[in-house]
């Protein structure tokens, strides 16, 4: 499955509605072992929610089947799909699309050009999709509180650690 809504991947109640359909999909087909999600836009994964100047339309989704809002919905119900979902990201991938990422089974980033980021937390609210919990559970506690700052620019030569003890 590809993003291509340019000009940057913006995440809007289309995408996220377009996305809950697709879930569906893939909660329904049994034959279905893996999903990659990947961009067209080589500078940009998914950037973020937008509300398109009219709220409405998102408080218009309502919940979804997991009774909760359409976006968390979206987030838990690919998590828990009965397939391996795979986050190809080459990129920015910031806010919404981080938690996008995050809800995904496994994540291969491109050394050249992936940023990932929550800007929520650059000034001082908590994310709304759960991105905290989900990085919490996929990387050791220090890493994940570090993580959570408002950018974290994955190049190979400030992101390698070695943690090993022998």
């Amino acid at each position: 499955m590809t993003f291509d809504h340019p000009p940057i991947n913006t995440i809007t109640a289309t995408t996220v509605a377009e996305l809950g359909d697709l879930v569906g999909l893939i909660e329904q087909d049994p034959d279905l072992r893996v999903v990659v999600f990947d961009s067209a836009n080589p500078d940009f994964y998914l950037a973020h929610y937008d509300l398109e100047n009219d709220p409405s339309r998102t408080e218009a989704l309502g919940v979804g089947p997991t009774g909760l809002s359409a976006w968390i919905d979206v987030l838990v119900r690919l998590a828990r799909a009965p397939v391996v979902s795979i986050a190809s990201i080459r990129g920015r991938a910031r806010g919404a699309g981080s938690e996008f990422v995050l809800a995904c089974d496994l994540r291969f980033a491109s050394r050249e050009n992936t940023l990932l980021g929550q800007w929520e937390v650059g000034v001082g609210v908590v994310p709304g999709g759960g991105p905290m919990a989900r990085l919490s559970r996929l990387v050791a506690a220090g890493h994940s509180r570090s993580s959570s700052w408002p950018t974290i620019s994955m190049d190979r030569a400030r992101s390698n650690t070695d943690t090993s003890t022998g």
